[in-house]
């Protein structure tokens, strides 16, 4: 079965967003030390993590422009 994706996971049920982006930028933080060590096998990760950030803005961007 395939990844539920960001977008649709924070569409169907509204969550605060600074958390979301925080633990996000959290993962993203330490894919980054663990690739600067030589550590990271999968080094996909970081663009999904980069893209899944982008997303949630995006997303919370859309959201307050429905709300004016």
């Amino acid at each position: 079965m395939a990844k539920e994706s960001i977008l649709s996971r924070l569409r169907s049920k509204p969550e605060n967003y600074s958390d979301e982006e925080e633990k996000l930028l959290q993962e993203l933080m330490e894919l980054r030390v663990k690739q600067s060590q030589g550590q990271l096998k999968e080094t996909h990760k970081i663009r999904e993590a980069r893209k899944s950030i982008a997303q949630l803005k995006t997303l919370f961007k859309e959201q307050q422009e429905n709300k004016e």
